[in-house]
C-alpha cells in the first residue's frame, strides 16, 4: 500500500503557485495537453470523447522508451498483463482474465489487432512492433465493433501511414549485453497527390542472458528483423486503397526457463541417477542442459484496405488480410544435462485469411451508424516429436520402490529400455468464423448520447490429434528387461491415440450504452456489454478430467465510467468502476495421472462455471509546466472464481480436487500502477536538455491455475530512467539510459514442466544500461 501511495504523489503532484512561470511578470507558454484520436469505433474520434475505457499509448513515446513489444508496453498499462516465454506460449490479460499462457486449441480473450487485422495466435504479436503510430488499448468486452475473442478487451495496433511529403527517421541502441538495434523508416510520394509509400524496418541482436554450464553456451540471446513496405493510392479525394506487405525472422539458441520447484518424484529420480539437480533460484540464471537449443519464428503478411466516401456522411469500407506464421523450436526436453529427453522438437504453421465489409454515415445530425460482415479462415498444423536418450529408463524407473527395495541402481538397467524410442504428435485444426453487426449511436439532446450494438456470429471448428511411438528398440532377454520393460514403455511414451473433434456453434453479443456531457469537459458514461470466445478442441492428449472439447466463454460486463479534463486544460482524469462475470471460463488445469508413477497431464482446457471480475481503473495526463509532463495511471482488480468446485489441487495436496471458490485468478494481479515525468530544459544554440523517469509496479500473483508451490510471482516495482540532449526541433537527438534501474527481481512466465508438480519461470531482464542517436528529417 505505501509503494501505491507513492506512486500517487509522484503521479498526481499539482505545482506550487508561480510554477507555470519562469518567473515574476514571465509570460507562460501555453499550458495544454495534447489530444488523443482514436478509432475504437470505427471512426476517428477524440478519445475524451468516447464513451469506453480506452488508453492510448503514441508511438514516439514508446519510441522515446525503447518500448518496440507488447510485452513492454504492460509497464504503462496497469491492468494488462503479458505472459509468455516465447510466441508459442504468448497471452494477453486485461481486467484479471485472459492471459492464459499456453495450448495450440486456445485463442486469446485478448483480440490483438494490427492495422485492422485480427491476428489469430497470440504469438503473432509477441514480435517487436515496427513504426507504431499509436496503440489503443480497449478493456472490457468489446463485442460488437471488434467481435472474435475480445471477451476481455481489445489491443488496436495502428501503424504510420505513407505520407504525401518525404520524411524519414533512424534509431540505434547500442546497450550492455551486447545489445545492438537499428530501426529507421523512409516515407514520400511517388506520384504527387496520387501514389505514396512507406518503407520500416529493424534489427536487433543481443547476447544470452542466462549461463548453460553444461558447454558454456549464453541462452535467451535475442537476434531478429522486420521489414514492412506500404503503398497508398489517393486517385481523388474520395477513395483510397492501402496496400501492406510485411515480414519478421526471430531465432534465438532457445528460450530457458529456471527452475523455481522440485517434487518429491523429481527429487527420488535424480537422487537414483546420482544427478545434482540446481538450486531453485531463477536470479541465478543458470541451467544445465545437455542439448543445444534453438526457436525460430517467420510470420508473413499482406493485406489491402479500400476506402470510398459513397457520399459525404457516408463511407464503405474494405479490408482483405492473408497472414503466414511458422513456429520451429528445439529445446532439451528434462531441463537437465542427464539424456532423458535429449530433444523435444515442435513445427506449428499457422495460416488465415480474413475479409471485412463496413459501411459507416449518418441518417441525420443525430445518428450515426455502422453495420458491416466478417469473415476468417484458419489453419493451424502441428508436428511434436519427443525424443528419449540413454538416461530415461533409469530416471523413469528412479522413484519405483520395488526397484529400490531390490537393490537396483542405475547401471543395472539397459539403456534401450527407451533409448531411441521418439514419440510422435500429429495434428490440424481448420477454423470458420463468420459474423455479421451494426452499432448506431443517436443523440435525442445535445449532451446525450445513446449507443447499441449486435453481433452474430457463428462459429466452426475441426480437428484431430494423434499421438504415436516409433523406433523403440528391441527388448533384451535379461529378466530385468522382461519385467520391467513393458510397463516402463507405457509409463514413458503411453499408448497409441488419436482423435478427431468438431464444434459448430453460434452466438449473440452486443453493447447498450448512455453517455452524457455534464459540461463541454465532463463526460460521464454507463456501459452494458456482452462480449464472446468460441469454444474449440483440446489440442492435447486428455484425460478422463478434461473433455476433448471445450464451451465458450461468455463476458459480461457493466461499466461506470467519468472523463474529465481540468485545471484549464492542463490535466486530464478517466476514472471507471466495473463488473464483469464470465460463464464458462476458458482455463487450463493439470489433470492427475490415473496410473501409479505416471506424471499428470498438462495443459487441458476446461470451462470454469463462473468468474467474477471487479475493479477499478484510473488513467491521468498532466502537463505541470510548459517543460514538465506527468501521468499516472491505477488499476485495482479482484478477479475471483465464484464457482468451481472440481478445481485442481495445488501440488503436494493430499487431495485430487480443491473447490477454489472464493480463490483469486491465475495471472491476476491486485493492484497494478504506472507513473511518469518527462521534462525539457531549453540551452544555448538551439539545443535542449531532456530527461525521463517511468515507474511501474504489480502486486504478487499466481501463474497457474492450481497456484502450486514455486509458480507465485511476487510483487515488483521497475524504474527507467532516461537522461539525454536534442536540437529543439527533434532533428537529432542523444539519450542515455538505465532500465530496472535497481536490478529488481521479477518474473515473466511460469510453467509446469516435465515430472508431476515440478515449475520452471522466467526472470524478467536484469538492470540493462544504454545509448540511443535518433535522426528525423
Amino acid at each position: 500500500m505505501r509503494r501505491i501511495l507513492w506512486l500517487a504523489l509522484f503521479g498526481g503532484v499539482m505545482p506550487v503557485p508561480g510554477f507555470a512561470g519562469e518567473g515574476a511578470g514571465a509570460v507562460a507558454e501555453p499550458l495544454l495537453l495534447e489530444t488523443s484520436t482514436i478509432t475504437a469505433r470505427r471512426r476517428e474520434e477524440n478519445a475524451q470523447a468516447v464513451p469506453l475505457s480506452v488508453g492510448v499509448l503514441d508511438g514516439d513515446s514508446l519510441d522515446d522508451a525503447g518500448l518496440h513489444r507488447l510485452r513492454d508496453i504492460q509497464r504503462r498499462v496497469p491492468g494488462l498483463v503479458v505472459s509468455g516465454h516465447n510466441p508459442r506460449y504468448a497471452g494477453f490479460g486485461l481486467r484479471g482474465f485472459g492471459a492464459t499462457p499456453f495450448n495450440d486449441g486456445l485463442d486469446g480473450s485478448v483480440g490483438v489487432f494490427v492495422d485492422g487485422v485480427y491476428q489469430g495466435r497470440p504469438g503473432m504479436a509477441f514480435a517487436d512492433m515496427l513504426d507504431v503510430e499509436r496503440i489503443e488499448v480497449l478493456r472490457g468486452p468489446q463485442g460488437t465493433l471488434f467481435g472474435r475473442n475480445t471477451s476481455a478487451g481489445a489491443l488496436n495496433v495502428l501503424t504510420r501511414q505513407p505520407t504525401p511529403y518525404v520524411e524519414s527517421s533512424g534509431q540505434l541502441d547500442l546497450g550492455q549485453d551486447d545489445l545492438r538495434e537499428y530501426r529507421g523508416s523512409l516515407s514520400g510520394p511517388l506520384l504527387d497527390e496520387v501514389l505514396a509509400a512507406r518503407l520500416s524496418g529493424f534489427r536487433r541482436t543481443r547476447d544470452g542472458l542466462v549461463d548453460n554450464l553444461n558447454g558454456g553456451l549464453r541462452l535467451n540471446d535475442l537476434d531478429g528483423e522486420g521489414l514492412r513496405g506500404q503503398l497508398l493510392w489517393t486517385p481523388d479525394e474520395r477513395f483510397s486503397a492501402r496496400l501492406i506487405g510485411e515480414r519478421g525472422d526471430e531465432r534465438q539458441h532457445g528460450t530457458a526457463l529456471q527452475p523455481s520447484y522440485y517434487n518429491t518424484q523429481t527429487r527420488q529420480r535424480a537422487e537414483f541417477a546420482g544427478y545434482r539437480l540446481l538450486p531453485t533460484d531463477p536470479y541465478r540464471r543458470e541451467v544445465k542442459l545437455d542439448t543445444l537449443a534453438s526457436n525460430r519464428v517467420r510470420q508473413d503478411g499482406v493485406s489491402l484496405e479500400l476506402n470510398w466516401d459513397l457520399a459525404d456522411d457516408l463511407r464503405f469500407t474494405s479490408l482483405t488480410a492473408n497472414r503466414d506464421w511458422r513456429y520451429r523450436d528445439n529445446r532439451d526436453g528434462d531441463g537437465t544435462a542427464l539424456s532423458v529427453v535429449p530433444l523435444a522438437a515442435t513445427d506449428l504453421e499457422h495460416r488465415q485469411f480474413s475479409q471485412e465489409f463496413r459501411l459507416a454515415g449518418s441518417l441525420d445530425a443525430r445518428t450515426d451508424y455502422v453495420v458491416g460482415l466478417y469473415y476468417l479462415r484458419q489453419r493451424l498444423d502441428r508436428d511434436l516429436q519427443v525424443h528419449f536418450g540413454d538416461d530415461a529408463a533409469a530416471w523413469f524407473l528412479g522413484d519405483i520402490d520395488i526397484v529400490r527395495q531390490l537393490g537396483i541402481g542405475p547401471a543395472h538397467i539397459p539403456q534401450n529400455l527407451l533409448s531411441g524410442a521418439t514419440q510422435l504428435f500429429d495434428g490440424t485444426q481448420r477454423g470458420d468464423s463468420r459474423a455479421a453487426f451494426g452499432q448506431v449511436t443517436w443523440r435525442p439532446l445535445e449532451r446525450l448520447e445513446l449507443n447499441a450494438g449486435l453481433r452474430y456470429t457463428r462459429e466452426r471448428k475441426r480437428g484431430f490429434i494423434s499421438r504415436r511411438a516409433v523406433d523403440v528398440s528391441r527388448l533384451g532377454s535379461d529378466w530385468l528387461s522382461q519385467l520391467a520393460g513393458p510397463p516402463l514403455r507405457e509409463l514413458a511414451l503411453g499408448n497409441d491415440y488419436y482423435r478427431h473433434d468438431s464444434i459448430e456453434e453460434g452466438n449473440l453479443s452486443g453493447l447498450l450504452g448512455m453517455s452524457y456531457r455534464f459540461r463541454d469537459d465532463v463526460l460521464g458514461y454507463v456501459n452494458w456489454s456482452r462480449g464472446y470466445k468460441a469454444g474449440g478442441i483440446n489440442f492435447d492428449v486428455v484425460g478422463s478430467r478434461a473433455a476433448p472439447t471445450f464451451g465458450d466463454e461468455r463476458a459480461t460486463s457493466l461499466e461506470v465510467g467519468l472523463k474529465t479534463r481540468f485545471w484549464q486544460d492542463r490535466a486530464r482524469l478517466d476514472l471507471a468502476l466495473y463488473q464483469t462475470d464470465v460463464d464458462d471460463y476458458q482455463a487450463l488445469t493439470t489433470s492427475p495421472s490415473e496410473q501409479p508413477y505416471l506424471p499428470p497431464l498438462r495443459d487441458n482446457l476446461i470451462n470454469v462455471g463462473r468468474v467474477r471480475m471487479r475493479g477499478i481503473e484510473l488513467d491521468s495526463a498532466w502537463r505541470l509546466h510548459p517543460r514538465l509532463d506527468g501521468r499516472f495511471g491505477l488499476a485495482w482488480s479482484d478477479a475471483r472464481y465464484r464457482r468451481f468446485a472440481d478445481g485442481p489441487c495445488a501440488q503436494g495436496s493430499a487431495q485430487v480436487n480443491c473447490d477454489l471458490a472464493g480463490q483469486r485468478l491465475y495471472n491476476a494481479p491486485e493492484w497494478s500502477a504506472s507513473a511518469g515525468l518527462d521534462y525539457r530544459h531549453p540551452l544555448t544554440a538551439g539545443l535542449e536538455a531532456f530527461g525521463g523517469l517511468d515507474y511501474s509496479f504489480r502486486s504478487g500473483y499466481y501463474g497457474t491455475l492450481e497456484g502450486g508451490p514455486g509458480s507465485y510471482q511476487p510483487a515488483y516495482g521497475l524504474t527507467d530512467l532516461r537522461l539525454g540532449v536534442r536540437r529543439v526541433d527533434r532533428r537529432w537527438e542523444v539519450e542515455a539510459w538505465a532500465r530496472n534501474l535497481f536490478d529488481r527481481h521479477y518474473l515473466d512466465a511460469v510453467y509446469a514442466t516435465l515430472g508431476n508438480g515440478d515449475y520452471a519461470v522466467l526472470p524478467g531482464d536484469p538492470r540493462s544500461l544504454g545509448l540511443s542517436l535518433r535522426a528525423r528529417y
